[in-house]
C-alpha cells in the first residue's frame, strides 16, 4: 500500500511540474491569418454595377435587373465564416450583416411595387451597409495589421500552449513592428485622436518590451500577464479606429 501511495505522489508532483514547462504548439494555420472573406468580394462584383452605374443614372430598369443578381452571393455571404484573425469581430459582423439583408429586402420590396424613390433610398442604404461589412474585414492600417498577425498567434496559440520558443519569436516580431506603428498618421476623421494613438503605441511598445524581459527568467504567470498587457494596449488602439477612443477591448 505504501508503494502505491509513493507512486501516486510522484505522479502528482510530475503533473504539477508540467504546468511550468514550455509546450510545443503548431504554427498558426495561414488561412486563419488572412483578413479576407471571399463571399464578401463576390457581392462587390454585382454591387459595383448597381452603385457606380445604375444608381447615379437613376436607371430604375438597371436597378431592377441587378436585384436578383445578388441572391446567390448574399446567400453565400449568410453562411460565410470569418477567419480566425477576425473572430473578435463576430458580433459586429453579424449585426452589420443583418442590416445589409434588411436593406436588401427593402430594395426588393421597392422594386416589386415600382417605388422609384424607395429604390434609390434603399440602393444607397444597401451600399452603405455593404461598405460597413467591408470596413470590418479591411485592416485598419497595414502597420496595425502586421502587428495583429503576430499578436494573434501569440494570444490564441503560443501563449495558451505556453510555447516559450514561439512566444519569444512572436515577441521579437512585435518589437520589430512597433517602429512602423509609431510613424502612422491617423485619417483626417480621427486626427483629433492622434495624441492618444501615439501614447497608446508607446504603451504597446513598453508592454512588448516587458514580455521580452520576462522571457529572460520566465514564469507562466508573468508571461501570461505580459501577454494580456499587450493585448489590452492593442485593443485600445483598435478602439481608436472604431471611434471608441476609450475602449480597452
Amino acid at each position: 500500500m505504501r508503494t502505491r501511495i509513493l507512486v501516486s505522489l510522484s505522479a502528482i508532483l510530475l503533473l504539477a511540474g508540467c504546468g511550468e514547462k514550455s509546450g510545443s504548439v503548431p504554427e498558426v494555420p495561414a488561412d486563419e491569418l488572412a483578413a479576407e472573406v471571399s463571399e464578401l468580394d463576390a457581392v462587390h462584383d454585382v454591387m459595383a454595377t448597381l452603385w457606380h452605374d445604375a444608381f447615379p443614372a437613376k436607371d430604375y430598369g438597371a436597378i431592377e435587373a441587378a436585384v436578383p443578381e445578388f441572391e446567390a452571393s448574399l446567400a453565400a455571404l449568410t453562411e460565410a465564416e470569418l477567419p480566425g484573425i477576425l473572430q473578435d469581430k463576430q458580433a459586429q459582423w453579424d449585426a452589420q450583416k443583418s442590416l445589409l439583408m434588411e436593406t436588401y429586402d427593402g430594395l426588393k420590396a421597392a422594386v416589386d411595387t415600382g417605388d422609384q424613390a424607395g429604390m434609390l433610398a434603399y440602393t444607397e442604404a444597401f451600399h452603405m451597409n455593404y461598405e460597413g461589412m467591408v470596413r470590418i474585414v479591411r485592416p485598419l492600417s497595414p502597420e496595425l495589421a502586421d502587428f495583429h498577425q503576430h499578436l494573434y498567434g501569440l494570444y490564441h496559440y503560443y501563449g495558451p500552449g505556453y510555447d516559450l520558443e514561439k512566444i519569444g519569436g512572436a515577441a521579437a516580431d512585435m518589437a520589430a513592428a512597433i517602429p512602423p506603428l509609431q510613424t502612422v498618421e491617423l485619417p483626417a476623421s480621427l486626427a483629433g485622436h492622434q495624441g492618444h494613438y501615439e501614447m497608446v503605441v508607446t504603451e504597446l511598445g513598453g508592454a512588448v518590451g516587458a514580455l521580452v524581459a520576462t522571457l529572460d527568467n520566465p514564469s507562466r504567470a508573468d508571461v501570461e500577464a505580459a501577454i494580456e498587457a499587450i493585448h489590452a494596449a492593442y485593443s485600445e488602439i483598435e478602439g481608436i479606429y472604431d471611434g471608441d477612443a476609450g475602449s480597452h477591448g
